[in-house]
């Protein structure tokens, strides 16, 4: 019952705001425009001080100084708005005395097509979409006190602009709607941004002292308007004091709003004020700026007060953006291409109005205002346009500069697989002949201690051409990326620079012996910088390599981070080398294996030939499974999800089926959870011994157990093969692959022992630290 009060009462407030709009636009449309104000001078003739460009009055040639003598046949004292408001509106006729000259004027409904424009369309058109917004805000936020005020403030402005007409046709109701609601836009607003920001727990507002003292006013205002219209007075300067309100009411709320940014400025509403403070800025400025104050300081508008209103509709789709909008566009970005840009015109604008100005000096000062700003912001608008094409329509007007951006985008996706210094810089060469028609190209290494030169690409009958020179000269001023101009012979394109050396190539002119332009400059910058990077990246492996293979191939043991980390690139290695295997080799075995079976069953093909089919079809099956089987070796299946337990029992069962041992595993006493590297380490080791235990010790029984104490885990093997000399132990281990074994216990810092004779079996017992595990999973390793 309550939704329905409330969905009636929205109802007739819809329907009495559109029925006010109706009587609006029929006042506009059926009461001509005069747009004449007068005063008594002081031989008390009513002498005509203010005529409207946009008025019926101007089309007619009547100019300010001209006197009234009759109005509809009666004086012009007793008309009832020259008493009331000292303008000439809704006259039908009226008799002007201009230069002794007694004209008479009947006044015709004939709207100009700017009177059409600034009364009829724009206002309708500006109403009609704020009328929307606020019916779809009411219905989809009823119960938000903030969409409320925000559905006001959007009503004000579309009712202000459509009450324009009626308000200057002098009728009472528009002029009264005209007033309310363009002197509670700024409240309003206030109103809107300090509930909208207490969601958030912000303060705009430290009281409501400032709203109460704003509605005072605008009470104050109305009554001054009612009294005027009761006892007379001059409309014109009661409509300056409504201009001057709003205007104080526009700054204040630019002053709370910046104020408040500064405050919150480090806060994550930092873009929402920012773009709240640039609607602002474009709804009110041209307003306020060019047309209010103008106005009231000199009687002039420098753009028409009913276009600058036209404005006022950003505030109200900057509201509808961050209500409805799930993410902000990027306001820094543009701020600081307008900044930009509004410095670059400066001097373009300054020079164009400088040579006009000197040239026609027919401008008023009002003229020459707005040629300045006309120019100016024609200029930076038409830059920020301009950006915005090219960004999304040059790459396809202009193929060369398509084919840099595509020459940038495959040479990165190149150098991203490069792992070796002389591809990457026979790729750099690549692509620079391949996208530029250069006369010669080196690949040039200086040595930066005597200034000797080596030529790594290109002709060996090399000139240096002043190159060594310029190093000695420009050593401490070049940097790795940088595109360096020698003139006619050319640019450097610097690599890499070190202490001791630097790479560079040297692109000779091009073969149409023009200059390089600036996209090629840029292009061979960008392409510089991205090799230079992947070039000192490439030298930091190579000198990581190294340090790795001297640690490997030192006497002593290894370090365990070097074992661990060699151990995990194999890893790596076979869960890529399986992927591969399973994704290609296996599926095509797949497909041919059931081609095979389709083609065996057709009657048309002969006995013998089918069952030499079959036989290859069972081969192809065979193959499948191997390497199947082949995959799971290489990445072990569920491995991480089962646990060490479970993964071995499935690995003895598999190993049973294929070789004649028995396995026996006992792994009662085991209660940890291991990570994955120890899970991964165990389960290689166990499958290394016993591969061991069938290739080489014939053993047909093993003994397996894992355990783990307070402080550790044990694992021990024993089988009752072969066994072996253990004084030949290491050159054993080398064939055997069971060094592999002691190098992974000892990447996770562990212990091993071998122990074995000829025909007493092989045992081996591990011994891993449980603090090791620990550490291991705190760190993610």
């Amino acid at each position: 019952m309550g939704n329905f009060k409330k969905g009636f009462v929205l109802l007739i407030l819809a329907g009495t705001i559109l029925m006010l709009s109706y009587y609006l636009l029929f006042i506009t449309l059926n009461i001509p425009y005069i747009g004449m104000s007068v005063e008594e001078n002081e031989a008390g003739k009513w002498q005509i001080s203010y005529v409207d460009h946009l008025g019926w009055a101007e089309q007619q040639g009547i100019k300010v100084g001209d006197t009234v003598s009759l109005i509809n046949q009666n004086q012009p004292s007793e008309y009832f708005a020259v008493l009331q408001y000292g303008a000439i509106e809704q006259a039908e006729t009226f008799v002007i005395n201009k230069n002794g000259e007694m004209i008479l004027h009947k006044v015709t409904n004939n709207m100009t097509p700017q009177q059409v424009q600034y009364h009829i369309v724009i206002p309708t058109l500006v109403f009609v979409i704020l009328f929307i917004f606020s019916c779809v805000l009411c219905f989809k936020k009823n119960n938000d006190m903030s969409v409320h005020i925000l559905i006001l403030f959007f009503l004000a402005i579309g009712l202000s602009y459509l009450s324009a007409g009626a308000s200057s046709r002098m009728d009472t109701l528009g002029l009264y709607i005209n007033r309310i609601t363009f002197s509670l836009i700024p409240v309003l607003f206030l109103e809107f941004i300090n509930n909208y920001f207490r969601r958030y727990g912000l303060s705009l507002l430290h009281s409501r002292k400032l709203l109460f003292v704003f509605y005072l006013i605008n009470g104050f205002l109305l009554i001054v308007l009612a009294l005027v219209q009761i006892f007379g007075g001059n409309l014109l300067i009661i409509r300056h004091l409504y201009l001057a309100i709003f205007s104080i009411g526009v700054l204040l709320c630019l002053y709370i709003l910046i104020s408040r940014y500064i405050r919150y400025r480090n806060t994550i509403h930092k873009p929402v004020f920012k773009i709240i403070i640039v609607g602002f800025t474009l709804a009110f400025f041209p307003f306020v700026a060019l047309a209010g104050l103008p106005n009231i300081l000199f009687g002039i508008e420098l753009i028409p007060g009913a276009l600058a209103a036209v404005f006022l509709v950003f505030m109200p789709g900057v509201f509808v953006y961050l209500i409805t909008a799930n993410s902000l566009f990027d306001i820094d970005f543009i701020l600081d291409r307008i900044r930009y840009y509004s410095l670059l015109t400066l001097v373009p604008t300054a020079i164009f109005v400088l040579f006009l100005f000197y040239f026609v000096v027919e401008f008023t000062l009002a003229q020459k205002i707005q040629v300045v700003l006309v120019t100016y912001i024609g200029l930076i608008a038409f830059l920020y346009v301009k950006e915005e094409l090219d960004f999304r329509f040059r790459t396809k007007l202009f193929k060369e500069k398509y084919n840099f951006q595509a020459s940038l985008d495959r040479f990165s996706q190149d150098i991203a697989k490069v792992m070796k210094i002389s591809d990457l810089e026979e790729r750099l060469i690549m692509e620079i002949t391949g996208v530029l028609s250069v006369e010669s190209i080196y690949l040039l290494e200086i040595d930066l201690t005597d200034y000797s030169l080596i030529i790594k690409i290109g002709s060996p009958s090399f000139q240096e051409v002043g190159i060594i020179d310029w190093f000695k000269n420009n050593t401490g001023l070049i940097s790795a990326g940088e595109l360096i101009d020698i003139g006619r012979n050319g640019v450097l394109l610097i690599l890499s620079k070190e202490k001791d050396k630097s790479h560079l190539v040297w692109i000779r002119e091009k073969l149409n012996r023009t200059e390089f332009n600036q996209d090629e400059r840029v292009w061979l910058r960008t392409i510089a910088s991205y090799a230079s990077i992947v070039y000192e990246n490439l030298h930091l492996i190579e000198g990581l390599i190294e340090k790795l293979e001297e640690a490997v191939t030192q006497k002593d043991s290894p370090h365990p981070w070097v074992l661990r980390l060699l151990f995990n690139l194999a890893e790596k290695e076979r869960r890529r080398l399986a992927s591969d295997l399973h994704d290609s080799a296996l599926q095509q075995q797949l497909l041919w294996y059931r081609n095979l079976e389709i083609i065996s069953v057709d009657e048309r093909i002969p006995v013998d030939l089918k069952k030499q089919l079959k036989n290859m079809a069972e081969g192809l099956l065979d193959v499948t499974h191997q390497i199947r089987e082949t995959c799971n070796e290489l990445l072990p299946p569920l491995l991480k999800e089962s646990g060490i337990v479970e993964a071995l029992k499935n690995l003895f069962a598999n190993a049973q089926l294929r070789n004649d041992y028995i396995v026996n595993f006992n792994a009662k006493d085991f209660s940890i959870n291991l990570d994955y590297e120890h899970v991964l380490v165990l389960y290689r080791i166990v499958q290394e011994l016993l591969t061991n235990a069938a290739k080489h010790s014939k053993a047909t029984e093993i003994n397996i157990t894992l355990a783990n104490s307070n402080d550790s885990i044990n694992f021990n093997y024993r089988d009752n093969g072969i066994g072996m000399d253990l004084h030949n132990l290491q050159s054993s281990l080398n064939h055997i692959g069971l060094s592999g074994i002691k190098e992974r216990v000892s990447g996770l810092e562990g212990k091993t022992w071998f122990y074995s004779s000829l025909g007493k079996g092989l045992e081996v017992s591990i011994w891993l630290p449980i603090n090791m595990i620990t550490n291991v999973n705190e760190q993610g390793v």
